[in-house]
């Protein structure tokens, strides 16, 4: 029959933030935000469980703590961008009814009233009691406050609304539960209005393994050399894919009151043990737990823990029920499933009314212990902005923010990024994801590139995209300034000068401070000279008409610098440094410099790349409060050689002073260790983006060496598989997966017979979506 809830319902009002069982149990409530799944190595799973055990042992006699962990199995209905174009319209399709998991968690503090005697009738009795709680919230503050202050955990105490709607959420098994009660049937299977469940609990040590750690060895992430551990509880947690909740009850009591009770049953088994095998075991359990508990000076406390499951029809419940109990068995657990008892488990197991869970489901055990059955991992945590990627437990959409937050929460200095990405593993689609998806949120994109991989976004996005011909070739002017020249601009020409002059071979600082001399000299001169125009020419002549130190040729040889700089001057070379209409892209929000025509040139190749730089740098130094993002994939390679390590520095110093980013991307770690500029990108830069290396586990070694990975960061990292992607943000790193539409996929991918598909149709339509929606029909017709 069905049961009207209001007749049985344990909660007596919510008010004063402050929940109140019938029985005058007073609770407060808190939600829990605790750290992501596979975020967490063995080192820290056993320090949170510490963590976690001192605030059990803090807590005052009478006190209960419930943990509940809510998991709802929804879809994704709201749109996930803003965006109109063709690829954030096309996110919103992907991902629209997604099925989901989602997860919040919340610790409730009770205070054991003791007297059992309703207070549904008698309000003196409540406004008393209630006057007397002022030392019991403030120890329970204090608990939380130590659990706060600890990195893994935030907490934030819920007011009178919220507790009522977790109420409510409880009650009516939804994830928007509401205020509105709704009829249950108890009677050996749960049903709440439509929905179906079943209660698991367990009520005895018995029912728990022999031995139960913190974590376990995760084998589809781990490898011959690294071991990927998952905390031992996860199965029944985030593992468990469908619609329940997992409670963890704690009961503290004085020890001695508990041992007490032990002796008392002891010595029950004790005198019965002549009778069966079964209670001369169960002495001999407890008599164990007893001699444990005085050598190690262990805090006994009681606990209870159930998980309730439901779904809307009994054949799906079937079905949730059946992967519930494998994952016990697998997990060596044989739990009691509730069935005439049911009213009592579920009802008392409701927030602040797990006093009254009856005194035979209880257990006892130790504060140390209890934390490896307590969930202290949640899903990805996702933001406003940022890269949407998903998780990589059930590929739910994320965001993820690499540019505010971490600078906020004081993750990161600085926002620049290496991306490191093994033949074949994604890294131009990967950056391709990240670009587009920065450009749809404003930011101004630059890219420098060999092999065309940007080009479908770039024509997509009606950006501007540079090619370099030699028989055309690009003209640009690095000496002519808006204003004062100031000391970051100064410092490209030195290095820019230097490079022209002695290449890749090294220079000394005397030759290094004469140029800067010059320099300062040239641009005093263009004050006095309203008639000469800057460029490369007429500082050229400057040098070679001028000196700026006495006896200057013992340390510089000018005619050294006229047979290396004339190329550029009246030479071959002479278009490329003396334009008198500079490049102005101050407005152009897409920009991509193609140098794959002359990657193989030795000297056009590193000059049009560090050119192509300070064009960049000119528009990042006006743009005020917009976000800006570099991307050099493998074009880093020719200005890091010799000592073009000073130019690195003022590339990363310049970005990171105008609200920008450098994200340099390349194949191996070698190719940035083996340079000389390869210290000051790595001690510039706090975003580290690998893709896959499960073939690369010779570099392990280096990875932690250069890069500063611990044992965690290269587990994680040696578990991604392909379109997997791991982030380290300042010393917080995790896994994520690379899943997008169709119509993404389009245009991000490299296949060399989709792109001729691809580019075909664009040079039919001369419409990039056209062509873009051609290749998905004809992909599906496939």
């Amino acid at each position: 029959m069905t049961t009207n809830i209001e007749k049985i319902f344990p909660i007596y009002s919510v008010e004063q933030d402050l929940l109140v069982s019938k029985f005058g149990d007073v609770s407060l409530v808190y939600e829990l935000k605790m750290p992501q799944i596979y975020s967490l190595d063995k080192e820290a799973m056993d320090q949170i469980n510490s963590i976690v055990d001192k605030m059990i042992r803090s807590l005052p006699a009478g006190t209960v703590l419930q943990k509940q962990d809510y998991f709802f199995v929804t879809s994704l209905k709201d749109p996930i961008a803003d965006g109109t174009n063709i690829l954030s319209r096309s996110d919103n399709t992907f991902y629209f009814e997604k099925p989901i998991l989602t997860h919040q968690c919340y610790l409730i503090f009770t205070k054991d009233a003791k007297n059992k005697v309703s207070i549904a009738n008698s309000k003196s009795k409540y406004e008393k009691y209630l006057q007397g709680l002022t030392s019991f919230i403030s120890d329970v503050d204090t608990s939380v406050s130590f659990l706060s202050k600890e990195e893994y955990f935030s907490a934030s105490r819920l007011d009178t609304d919220e507790i009522i709607d977790l109420v409510g959420k409880y009650f009516s098994l939804s994830l928007n539960g509401g205020n509105k009660l709704k009829d249950i049937f108890l009677d050996r299977q749960l049903q709440v209005a439509n929905n179906v469940g079943e209660v698991y609990a367990l009520t005895s040590n018995n029912d728990l393994p022999v031995t139960v750690d913190s974590a376990i060895r995760n084998k589809e992430y781990s490898t011959q050399r690294t071991d990927f551990f998952v905390p031992y509880i996860q199965s029944l947690c985030l593992g468990l894919e469908c619609n329940h909740i997992y409670n963890q009850i704690i009961y503290v009591e004085k020890s001695e009151d508990i041992f007490k009770s032990i002796k008392t049953k002891m010595n029950n088994f004790k005198s019965l043990s002549m009778l069966s095998k079964e209670n001369e075991l169960y002495y001999s359990n407890m008599e164990d737990l007893v001699e444990e508990a005085i050598a190690k000076e262990l805090k006994f406390i009681k606990q209870h823990l159930n998980i309730i499951i439901w779904e809307d029809n009994k054949e799906q419940l079937e079905k949730s029920k059946n992967i519930l109990e494998n994952t016990f068995r697998e997990m060596d657990i044989s739990p009691y499933h509730i069935k005439y008892s049911i009213q009592d488990i579920y009802l008392n197991s409701s927030p602040g009314a797990a006093v009254s869970i009856p005194e035979e489901y209880k257990f006892i055990g130790f504060s140390e212990q209890i934390p490896s059955l307590m969930n202290f991992e949640s899903y990805y945590e996702s933001f406003k902005d940022g890269v949407l990627l998903c998780d990589r437990k059930n590929e739910a959409p994320i965001r993820l923010d690499l540019w505010d937050e971490p600078v906020q929460r004081g993750h990161i200095v600085n926002r620049n990024r290496l991306i490191f990405g093994p033949s074949g593993t994604g890294k131009s689609f990967l950056i391709n994801h990240i670009a587009s998806q920065y450009y749809e949120q404003g930011h101004h994109i630059v890219m420098i590139d060999i092999g065309n991989s940007y080009k479908k976004l770039c024509n997509l996005v009606g950006g501007q995209y540079y090619t370099y011909d030699v028989d055309d070739p690009m003209e640009f002017n690095p000496f002519y300034v808006h204003g004062e020249i100031d000391i970051d601009k100064k410092e490209f020409l030195v290095s820019l000068v230097l490079f022209l002059w002695k290449g890749e071979s090294p220079f000394t600082k005397e030759e290094k401070q004469i140029i800067t001399l010059y320099l300062d000299a040239y641009y005093a001169n263009l004050k006095l000279h309203k008639n000469i125009f800057p460029k490369l020419s007429t500082f050229y002549e400057f040098v070679m008409e001028n000196r700026v130190e006495y006896n200057e040729e013992k340390y510089f040889d000018k005619l050294s610098f006229d047979l290396s700089v004339r190329d550029f001057y009246d030479g071959k070379y002479r278009h490329i440094l003396n334009s008198e209409q500079p490049v102005d892209l101050l407005q152009e929000r897409f920009i991509v410099f193609e140098m794959d025509n002359i990657k193989d040139h030795p000297v056009l190749f590193p000059l049009i790349t560090m050119l192509s730089i300070d064009v960049v740098m000119g528009k990042i130094r006006q743009l005020k409060g917009i976000k800006k993002s570099i991307f050099i994939d493998e074009c880093w390679k020719p200005i890091s050689k010799g000592e073009m390590a000073e130019f690195i520095r003022y590339m990363y110093k310049t970005v990171r002073k105008h609200y920008g980013e450098v994200a340099i991307a390349t194949q191996d770690i070698e190719d940035i260790i083996d340079t000389a500029a390869g210290p000051a990108m790595i001690n510039n830069t706090d975003t580290m983006l690998l893709l896959s290396h499960k073939k690369k586990m010779a570099s392990k070694d280096k990875l932690a060496t250069h890069l500063s990975f611990n044992e965690a960061d290269l587990e994680k990292l040696f578990s991604t598989d392909k379109r997997e992607v791991f982030v380290k943000v300042g010393n917080v790193s995790n896994v994520y997966k690379v899943s997008v539409s169709e119509e993404r996929y389009a245009c991000y991918s490299s296949n060399a017979n989709e792109n001729q598909f691809i580019f075909d149709r664009y040079a039919k339509h001369k419409n990039m979506k056209l062509a873009l929606n051609e290749f998905i029909t004809h992909n599906k017709k496939r």
